[in-house]
């Protein structure tokens, strides 16, 4: 499984081929140097301390210093392109997933935390780019010096170099046994920091009802506990970072002892130089270094490799709703929405939401949905522009199924305006624009004047210019609500689905929302998910819904006379406002 997500992980690389090869090349320069310079000593010494030649003496520093420039150069060179590359993998990853996740259905977010989406766009990712970068790097180029710097000591003396290897083969465990417990450690910290940020965007988005309700102690007791958490796997990460390195000094402490041992024998016997057995124990330390590094570098991977599990993970979620490869483009709407035998269950659902629903809606009528909670008009309005797809049936416009021709083409049919407004942390114009490439302000303000907005615009610091701030923070709810009905003017579509916006409003908004509403309606098919039934008592035809069933249709007057399901809302709305 490791290798599966390295060898796909690995595959970011293909686009900077040409980038990664100019790395290696420089990676075997500075290998060689290094191998280089471990060579280098033995002539050096030997020379110094015998005194044969001056001119030797002189020499080989400058051939140092020349090494040491080439080696200078070769590791810029390769850290820097490196990062590059790193760098844009990270680049790539992170469009690829918020690509990935903006092109799923409704369905796909129905069971998951914003915060631990987030957490894996922010964190997981960061965490890869050690995995096809800086680790890369390091076991790239350490093995590559760990190849020269073998040559060497096998050149200089075959068997001080077999006595240096002995201690390799008990290298490889530590390093693969902490690598696994790495990569459990860092598993577990990932969902923990998926907790908190899932944690503090519920908080944050929450924090009127958590001041209103007095419980700052409370929230601070529940983030405490996930930050001990992730605290807690931290410290585990670390402690196997620490024990890496004394271990790998150990072994590589055997490795010289013995060296030494054998070596100091030998020039005792007058079978070696010194300068030999210096230049032999500077190249086994050189040696032992890269070979400890791999062990960090391992240790880097597999917190690379968890969180590339997790980035995979939904990156292999499939998108449920796609345009077919034949789709075609959906003409411009003019006579009916037809739900046949329409039923839909969201996954690992027990029960269906929607159940054998059948439905025909005809052009320029007004249809309203009603029904308790949870009956499920939302996921029947949701099913029309395909933001899931229907379990069972079919919805056609038209004639056209809509699972067959294009969403772009489908979606510009319709305009939508949900209870929840929507606004984007930009200015009051591009809000109103939204989805528009060319805007023409005056369009803008023409609409804003239709949805009763610009009188409140107007008397903003920057007017249209003015930055709503996150969610419209800066507006009230009446003042976002016309915002939204400005945009769906402007998309001036043919269908429109209402989600009644009037239900949480003051008696002036209300007023001023309604007429825009009433404009919004004029010549257009409406669907509109009705709250207050008293503001759908002139729609042409009302659809009560219970259970995902559809249980009474009819006009207004129809269905009280006829009692039942609307009768008694009708009649519990009608005591509430009177009591």
């Amino acid at each position: 499984m490791n290798l599966k997500v390295y060898r796909r992980l690995l595959g970011f690389l293909r686009p900077y081929r040409a980038r990664l090869l100019l790395a290696i090349v420089c990676m075997i320069v500075l290998a060689g140097c290094t191998a280089a310079l471990a060579w280098a000593l033995k002539p050096a010494l030997d020379e110094a301390l015998n005194g044969s030649s001056r001119r030797m003496i002189f020499l080989i520093p400058a051939f140092i210093i020349a090494l040491y420039c080439i080696k200078g150069v070769a590791y810029y060179g390769q850290a820097y392109l490196m990062g590059y590359i790193g760098q844009r993998v990270i680049y790539d990853l992170r469009n690829l997933l918020y690509g990935h996740l903006i092109e799923q259905s409704l369905a796909f977010f129905a069971h998951r935390k914003t915060g631990e989406l987030l957490a894996r766009i922010s964190y997981d990712v960061t965490l890869v780019q050690s995995a096809v970068s800086t680790a890369v790097t390091a076991m790239m180029r350490d093995a590559i010096s760990i190849v020269f710097l073998v040559g060497v000591i096998f050149m200089q003396d075959w068997t001080l170099a077999l006595i240096a290897m002995l201690v390799f083969p008990a290298v490889v465990y530590p390093i693969v046994r902490f690598g696994r417990r790495m990569r459990r450690a860092t598993l577990d910290g990932q969902v923990s920091m998926g907790a908190m940020t899932s944690l503090m965007e519920e908080t944050v988005a929450g924090i009127r009802v958590v001041k209103a309700f007095g419980m700052e102690d409370y929230e601070r007791g529940r983030f405490r506990r996930l930050t001990r958490e992730f605290l807690d796997h931290q410290l585990k990460a670390f402690r196997v970072h620490a024990l890496s390195f004394p271990i790998m000094e150990l072994l590589a402490g055997f490795g010289i002892a013995g060296v030494l041992l054998y070596g100091g024998l030998r020039v005792a016997a007058g079978e070696t130089t010194p300068g030999t057995l210096i230049s032999f124990l500077a190249a086994a330390l050189m040696l032992y270094e890269p070979v400890k590094r791999l062990s960090r570098a391992n240790n880097e991977i597999q917190q690379g490799l968890a969180a590339a599990e997790r980035v995979f993970e939904i990156l292999d979620q499939p998108v449920d709703v796609t345009d077919r490869p034949d789709a075609v483009e959906l003409p411009p709407f003019h006579d009916r929405i037809c739900f046949e035998h329409v039923s839909l269950r969201y996954p690992d659902a027990q029960r269906d939401v929607l159940s054998d629903v059948s439905l025909t809606v005809k052009a320029g009528e007004v249809v309203a949905l009603v029904g308790r909670s949870g009956a499920g008009k939302s996921s029947l309005v949701n099913l029309i522009p395909r933001f899931m797809d229907v379990s069972a049936g079919r919805i056609a416009i038209d004639g056209f199924d809509v699972r067959e021709v294009t969403q772009a083409s489908l979606r510009a049919n319709m305009a939508l305006v949900t209870q929840e407004v929507i606004l984007f942390n930009d200015t009051i114009l591009n809000n109103i624009a939204y989805g528009h490439r060319d805007i023409d302000p005056e369009r803008v303000r023409q609409v804003a004047r239709a949805a009763n907005a610009d009188v409140f615009i107007e008397r903003l610091p920057q007017g249209y210019d003015t930055l709503v701030g996150e969610r419209g923070v800066i507006l009230s709810g009446g003042q976002r609500q016309r915002l939204s009905l400005a945009r769906a003017l402007l998309k001036d579509a043919p269908i429109l689905i209402l989600d009644e916006a009037t239900s949480a409003l003051d008696t002036e908004s209300e007023r001023l929302v309604q007429q825009a509403i009433d404009r919004l309606m004029r010549g257009r098919t409406v669907i509109v998910i009705a709250h207050r039934l008293s503001t759908i008592r002139h729609a042409d035809r009302i659809v009560v819904l219970d259970e995902g069933r559809i249980v009474q249709q009819g006009t207004h007057e129809a269905l009280l006379a006829q009692g039942g399901l609307y009768a008694e809302l009708y009649r519990m709305q009608f005591e509430q406002q009177h009591a």
